[in-house]
């Protein structure tokens, strides 16, 4: 049945929905998600071992994502993490452990106090991971509404480095069914999902968080 409301209505209710959810999770099951994100972080990252990363700095009821990429800065990789800037764009700027932080325009979205870059920092990076709040087969997106990931994946094509990985970062049970993140003509795909669980392809005929069958 067609949403009366249209796409954007049907993914601000989702939208709401999957924020609940996030916040009912308890600290155990973050404490337990955390572990595997550095796990399979660190896999995605094995044969790029000298390229950068460009990743976000999570809220508190994001995906535990921090642990890992402390690691991954201990083990040689400079991280770039984004930066709101007026007309919905992102420039980024590097971070790492101890970085002083502020709260950015959207969201409260943590930002590092420093330099701001534009786009040919992705000349160097060899993973990004883009938030979400879910994602689907085919790999439709929901993000949080602000649009600054759409339009920076749109132009990625002309400053990415040719082994760059994109991959969005949600839980396992945030890979929902075919059809159930509605998109819109400005949403941009990915290709792939890490969760705790381990990597899902998107763009394959199965998309099925490992130990979630």
């Amino acid at each position: 049945m067609t949403d009366p409301g249209g796409p954007a209505a049907a993914k601000a209710r989702l939208r709401r929905e999957l924020r609940a959810a996030r916040a009912r999770r308890s600290r155990a099951a973050r404490e337990h998600a955390a572990v595997g994100f550095g796990r399979h972080l660190a896999e995605l990252l094995a044969d790029r071992p000298h390229l950068d990363i460009a990743a976000y700095l999570p809220l508190p009821t994001e995906p535990p994502l921090e642990p890992a990429l402390v690691t991954a800065h201990h083990r040689g990789h400079r991280i770039w993490v984004p930066v709101c800037e007026p007309g919905r764009r992102l420039s980024w700027a590097h971070w790492s452990p101890g970085t002083p932080e502020r709260a950015g325009v959207a969201g409260g979205l943590r930002e590092p106090v420093g330099a701001r870059h534009g786009a040919e920092v992705m000349h160097s990076v060899g993973l990004l991971l883009v938030p979400a709040l879910a994602v689907a087969p085919g790999g439709a997106r929901l993000g949080f509404g602000g649009g600054y990931y759409d339009r920076f994946l749109a132009t990625l094509p002309r400053t990415a480095h040719p082994e760059l990985r994109t991959a969005v970062c949600v839980f396992a049970d945030e890979v929902l069914p075919s059809g159930s993140v509605p998109m819109e003509e400005l949403d941009a795909p990915v290709p792939l999902a890490l969760t705790e669980n381990g990597p899902v392809r998107l763009d394959g005929p199965a998309a099925t968080a490992p130990g979630t069958r």
